[in-house]
């Protein structure tokens, strides 16, 4: 490892199976102003500073997904998307996002990810999102949800997660022209199958399927 490199921030803890490779902070300020009779700035403020933290994970052994919980809290900063990339010929990719709520917050409604993902070049469907196929060539897959802020003058006061769901979006090639592609257990394809029939290479279909997930209220001192 090259010493001069920068090393990635990793607020979401050791997750068996992933290795943290790059990280952003995504900090924000809002800013405010007064103008005077002319039009210029009299008067200024920044406000509401906020991170938007995600890493940028490879994976190296098998990971139990479920060993990931949307809604949970980790140094003040919520956890609210991960997504897995993966695709035929390449090494999976997973990264963790999340947004900064208020000092001492605890974990209100979680929900675990579902799934196994193995260190393999292959389409992995994670979450069982469509029925198998052989012919399945990308899948990206994202667990999510989105929060609720209670805010006062740009900083944050209380906050709760709502509307949790799995999107899984695959790709298969499809050289008959007869691709269906179909949804899983739960799942319902919530985008319509897309065809590409390119100029000189083999027909391609798109589609994505979603699941919606129950939060439950997380136990007492989490």
């Amino acid at each position: 490892m090259n010493a001069g490199f920068s090393a990635p921030v990793n607020p979401w803890g050791s997750i068996n199976g992933l290795t943290p490779k790059s990280s952003q902070d995504g900090a924000t300020s809002q800013l405010a102003t007064a103008p005077n009779s002319k039009g210029d700035v009299a008067a200024f403020d920044v406000y509401g500073n906020r991170t938007a933290p995600s890493c940028d994970f490879v994976v190296t052994d098998e990971v139990d997904l479920s060993d990931i919980e949307l809604g949970s809290i980790h140094s003040g900063v919520m956890l609210t998307q991960v997504v897995v990339n993966t695709q035929a010929g390449q090494m999976p990719t997973v990264t963790l996002s999340g947004i900064s709520v208020e000092t001492n917050a605890t974990a209100q409604r979680t929900v675990a990810c579902e799934g196994t993902l193995l260190p393999r070049s292959r389409a992995q469907d994670v979450a069982g999102a469509f029925a198998a196929s052989d012919s399945l060539t990308q899948c990206t897959t994202t667990f999510k949800l989105e929060t609720a802020l209670a805010e006062v003058k740009g900083d944050v006061k209380a906050s709760d997660a709502y509307d949790a769901r799995i999107e899984a979006a695959g790709t298969w090639t499809d050289p008959t022209g007869s691709l269906a592609p179909t949804a899983g257990t739960n799942f319902t394809i919530t985008s319509a199958a897309a065809a590409s029939n390119p100029d000189s290479d083999y027909r391609s279909v798109t589609a994505t399927a979603t699941k919606f997930l129950e939060l439950e209220e997380a136990s007492a001192g989490e």
